[in-house]
């Protein structure tokens, strides 16, 4: 089943420690969006398991991940001490994915479990869906040094 590692549960916890406790805040636009992530997850993906790309499994499951992250952004993704941040934002509030990063859609994979109910699926689909989660987690996982930097946050002024 797709999971969080105990690094990352170390991650999302000294990224909220960073944000509710020494009020530091995510510089934003951060240098690798979630598009940024998901461009190079699927440039991978194409070079390694094409047949994953061309049958469309791979676009569908990281157009769910994109739209789930942009539509609930502001209701689950972020911190209280991070809305004030929202404003400085103009028109790119609709695409929250081409604007924040690793830190936020980790948050997002802590959750996706329970988004995803295998009665949704047949007992394959599920299992597919699984496995490419945890692919795709596994490439985070793999990029941490590149994603998920302490340089990513900045002193709330």
């Amino acid at each position: 089943s797709s999971g969080i590692n105990a690094e990352y549960g170390e991650k999302l916890i000294k990224d909220k420690e960073m944000i509710m406790s020494k009020k530091f805040l995510v510089r934003i636009p951060v240098k690798h969006t979630c598009e940024t992530i998901f461009k190079d997850y699927l440039t991978l993906e194409k070079q390694e398991n094409s047949m994953f790309v061309a049958n469309c499994v791979l676009l569908d499951m990281i157009h769910g991940i994109r739209t789930y992250f942009n539509h609930r952004f502001v209701v689950e993704l972020l911190y209280k001490p991070e809305l004030p941040q929202l404003k400085t934002l103009g028109d790119a509030k609709n695409a929250f994915s081409e604007v924040y990063g690793a830190e936020h859609l980790l948050r997002l994979m802590t959750c996706i479990g329970k988004l995803i109910t295998p009665k949704e699926f047949d007992d394959s689909g599920y299992h597919v869906l699984q496995l490419h989660l945890q692919r795709f987690l596994d490439f985070l996982e793999i990029n941490k040094d590149k994603y998920l930097s302490v340089e990513n946050y900045i002193a709330v002024p």
